[in-house]
């Protein structure tokens, strides 16, 4: 019986050396001169799950995406020096088409993501609490819908929001007015409804505003008067009512204001054009403006178009104009 228990002893040994062989082996690859770490193989997964929802890639963009090559020099994709990962996925006017992928979320160091002038329809899947170093969002006519996602709200660094030309719908979220680095917000030709936020007041680096041709209504608050950088103005085709508040003409840097195709009424402010030198394009045409157009405008020496058309106005646009 006791030669017996001894006898597997010698296999045992044998296994027990072998099992750490293979972990030695295993660790010497480890501390190999170019490890693959985890965060580069979930951006590696984040990466090839967007490509497989992609249904059609007519210029063949999306080819190289393969174990070939390092995920880094896949078309469209920038990474940083240092640790490799992900900065960048510029796939802007590639005409692709299929679904966006919820796994975009996982590329965590992201700062730049432009897919203007693709197809992805269905909802925006990405939560943006992912994304906190996200700076640029541009998803401009890429036929996507849906509520503008809550998660945005953790961007905070983000400079330009461009949506236009989707099917976003419901109200321009609050917090927009608390991402104080944009610059640029395009949401134009969507279906977003409710009132402007008087938070986008709070955007002293604002540069262009374009919220036009969308379902929005209310007054326009006096208090966006104070976004000094401002070189574009645009409200068109909403539903907007009330006057035009003075505090808007002064905004001296101002290149296009346009009101055009509103419910909007009163007087235009008697010295709206006083302080707009480089005013190039103004357009308040389908409106319900009335009184004196007001002389003040002949100011605006950078003036080249001006629509005012269907309103009430008294009296002829001076010939100066």
């Amino acid at each position: 019986m006791a030669t017996t228990g001894r006898s597997p002893q010698p296999l045992t040994l044998l296994l027990c050396f072998s099992f750490f062989t293979l972990i030695v082996v295993l660790g010497q690859r480890e501390v190999s001169p170019a490890p693959v770490s985890l965060s580069n193989v979930t951006d590696q997964f984040a990466l090839l799950s967007f490509k497989s929802l992609v249904t059609k890639d007519p210029y063949n963009v999306l080819s190289n995406w393969n174990s070939n090559i390092s995920f880094c020099d896949w078309n469209g994709v920038s990474c940083n020096r240092g640790s490799q990962r992900v900065v960048a996925l510029n796939l802007s006017g590639k005409a692709l088409e299929g679904t966006l992928s919820p796994y975009i979320s996982n590329l965590s160091f992201l700062q730049f993501l432009d897919l203007t002038n693709d197809s992805f329809h269905g909802h925006l899947p990405i939560d943006f609490s992912l994304l906190p170093q996200l700076e640029n969002l541009s998803i401009g006519k890429t036929n996507l819908e849906g509520l503008i996602p809550q998660t945005l709200s953790h961007c905070q660094g983000l400079q330009i929001l461009s949506a236009q030309d989707n099917q976003f719908y419901g109200s321009i979220p609050e917090f927009i007015g608390n991402l104080l680095e944009l610059k640029h917000i395009n949401t134009y030709g969507n279906r977003l409804t409710g009132t402007i936020p008087v938070t986008f007041a709070n955007l002293s680096k604002l540069e262009y505003l374009n919220i036009g041709q969308n379902h929005m209504h209310g007054n326009i608050p006096s208090e966006l008067g104070s976004i000094t950088g401002l070189t574009l103005f645009s409200v068109e085709m909403n539903n907007l009512t009330g006057t035009l508040p003075e505090s808007l003409f002064n905004l001296s840097g101002l290149q296009t204001m346009s009101f055009l195709s509103n419910q909007l009424t009163g007087h235009l402010p008697k010295d709206a054009g006083r302080c707009l030198p480089n005013l190039q394009r103004l357009y308040l045409g389908a409106n319900n403006f009335d009184g004196p157009f007001p002389p003040s405008f002949s100011n605006a020496t950078s003036l080249q178009t001006l629509t005012a058309e269907d309103n009430e106005f008294s009296g002829s646009i001076p010939l100066e104009l």
